[in-house]
């Protein structure tokens, strides 16, 4: 176990995400997906270290247009059945993030990765 040179900040959907969600898959029932079902459905970004809180906000405002395409991409690739409003008002209610400034690597082998 390490704690490693990395901050994180997961990115969650929230009641507007989740209700899409619903809405692009016909094969839910009605009702079963909420927010806290939804949790799952999130992502972990591992960051620089930052100083502040803010640097942190700063980093997700610059990112926030691709931090929400991957996020929606996650649920479907189809590009035409993405909310057309993206912008960071439409992603700050779409998305809760929550920024953790200690990043623990618990796993006894190497980290593994592909470039997006």
């Amino acid at each position: 176990m390490r704690v490693v040179n990395r901050m994180a900040v997961s990115v969650v959907g929230v009641e507007p995400f989740v209700d899409w969600m619903r809405s692009r898959d016909a094969d839910f029932k009605t009702g079963t997906v909420t927010v806290v079902r939804a949790r799952p459905f999130g992502t972990t970004y591992l960051l620089p270290e930052f100083d502040d809180e803010s640097d942190v906000q700063e980093w997700v405002e610059d990112n926030y247009t691709w931090l929400f395409e991957y996020q929606l991409s996650t649920w479907t690739e189809d590009e035409s059945a993405w909310p057309e409003v993206r912008d960071l008002r439409a992603f700050r209610e779409w998305f809760r993030v929550d920024i953790h400034t200690t990043v623990v690597d618990v796993g006894d082998d190497d980290i593994e990765g592909e470039e997006l």
